[in-house]
């Protein structure tokens, strides 16, 4: 299937009645939910990120969308206002059928945005009392399998289209290979790990501890109070970064339950790398910040690079 939209082009949400007629009964396409949160970007004009040819999901494999027919719109992330204040911020999948070309010449734009309120009506955030539904929840129903071959593939047309640059192309199989080779497995030697909360608010700076303080607050799992420190996580120690959000509440993409989170943090544009993923990823998904592992800064210092 040829690509419909290409990385930087400007493209067109359809309006609430238009994307109607493209969902199921389910308010979805080929298992991919409209959800509610992105009712308020139709009628709106958004640049193409870039295709999305391959995605990781929860169980750390990758796969394709089903017709192969999903993007990215640049820095369009789920606020999660619809699905109980989720903090996650996950980007938006669009399918091409929410989309259409339009004249960037163009620019009278007076598109009328109507029936927001039909179109929420038929969408689901929830399987069940406790279950949510959203794209993250059903992102395995929505994709299929990639065999290695399939993946590699896939690689390149990213390369070719200039989704991703052929650097990042090739750190994407030299990466992630060297740092499991270097590091192994990243655990400490604690049973019972430690808590310390610093209570870090929106805008707040703090600079990321170095990796060997970070260890000491890891169990044999490499985790404090259940949450990973990934290898991947190591390019920011010693670095400063701005508090994005608070992570208190999320959706589980596994079980589709809302977890309690505490002494947690988003840093702002601090995601997971394309290059330490194998052959990539451009999901993008925020990392998660134990506050144990961050040093608040004085907020009237400039922030460093």
């Amino acid at each position: 299937m040829a690509n419909k939209f290409q990385s930087g082009e400007i493209v067109e949400v359809l309006t609430p009645l238009e994307i109607m007629q493209t969902l199921d009964s389910r308010g979805t396409v080929l298992g991919l939910p409209f959800m509610p949160e992105m009712i308020a970007f139709c009628g709106k004009r958004y640049r193409v990120a870039s295709k999305i040819e391959k995605t990781c999901v929860v169980t750390g494999k990758m796969r394709e969308f089903i017709n192969d027919d999903a993007v990215f719109l640049e820095n369009l992330r789920c606020d999660g206002s619809s699905h109980d204040g989720c903090q996650r911020g996950c980007l938006i999948f669009w399918n091409e059928a929410w989309l259409k070309k339009v004249d960037v010449n163009d620019i009278n734009i007076n598109v009328k945005v109507e029936g927001t309120d039909i179109l929420r009506s038929k969408l689901i955030t929830k399987n069940g009392p406790d279950k949510y539904f959203c794209q993250s929840t059903q992102l395995i129903e929505a994709t299929q399998k990639l065999s290695h071959a399939q993946r590699i593939l896939k690689l390149i047309k990213e390369i070719q289209s200039n989704t991703v640059g052929l650097m990042m192309g090739l750190k994407s199989i030299v990466f992630p290979v060297w740092w499991r080779l270097r590091f192994k497995k990243l655990t400490g030697d604690l049973g019972q790990t430690p808590i310390h909360e610093l209570n870090l608010q929106p805008g707040e700076i703090v600079e990321v501890k170095s990796f060997n303080e970070i260890k000491s607050t890891l169990d044999k799992k490499g985790r404090n109070k259940g949450l990973e420190f990934h290898y991947d996580m190591m390019q920011f120690c010693g670095k400063q970064y701005r508090v994005r959000n608070r992570l208190e509440k999320m959706i589980s993409e596994a079980s589709g339950e809302m977890l309690k989170i505490k002494n947690t943090v988003i840093l702002e544009d601090v995601t997971c790398d394309f290059a330490y993923r194998f052959l990539g990823c451009s999901r993008c998904i925020f990392q998660y910040w134990r506050e144990i592992w961050l040093k608040k800064i004085d907020n009237n210092q400039q922030l460093t690079e």
